[in-house]
């Protein structure tokens, strides 16, 4: 229950800083798409808007629900979408030839960019493989925060977002190679 999942301990409610930063990707092992990584960051403020839209986990939603809840979203909150296409995939797997790598290396960028833009103590992300390879991948800003790695991170409700936002960005991605190509790509 994602209404029950956002919830906070009490001492971080009270605290000064009340927000926490969800990741997820969108595309993994996909052939023509982008690896997509997107990360979130909410608050309490923003929490019961996200809630009342039923912001869940996209693997649950229509790919057309997602699409609109990506709008509100990306209206509502502070957000970072890292896109990795083919080309730029496969390079990456020349010098890190790890898929878990390279995920570490995405979420880690959502992380440090969601930090510049608003300062955050607490990540959720899914966890894919080593947990200290998100770690290991952050720079001086995420080094900072409390990283939370676990099984369904998409059940938390910044998760969640984030897994709307990277699955709408692998969408839109897919529609324009498609076009590109002349032919619908599933």
């Amino acid at each position: 229950n994602i209404s029950k999942e956002h919830k906070l301990p009490q001492r971080e409610k009270s605290a000064k800083n009340s927000g926490w930063v969800g990741t997820d990707e969108s595309g993994k092992g996909d052939y023509f798409g982008p690896l997509v990584v997107a990360g979130v960051y909410l608050d309490n403020k923003v929490a019961p808007q996200l809630e009342a839209y039923k912001v869940r986990d996209s693997k649950k939603i229509s790919d057309r629900v997602i699409l609109g809840l990506d709008y509100k979203i990306r209206s509502l909150c502070i957000y970072s979408v890292v896109v990795i296409g083919p080309e730029k995939y496969n390079f990456l797997y020349s010098k890190m030839k790890n898929l878990n790598l390279i995920l570490a290396w995405g979420h880690a960028r959502v992380i440090e960019n969601i930090l510049l833009k608003k300062e955050c103590s607490k990540v959720i992300s899914d966890q894919f493989g080593d947990e200290k390879l998100i770690g290991q991948a952050l720079m001086e800003k995420g080094k900072k925060i409390m990283l939370i790695q676990m099984p369904r991170a998409e059940d938390d409700l910044a998760g969640a977002s984030a897994s709307i936002v990277a699955r709408a960005e692998f969408l839109k991605r897919m529609e324009a190679v498609s076009k590109e190509c002349g032919i619908a790509l599933p």
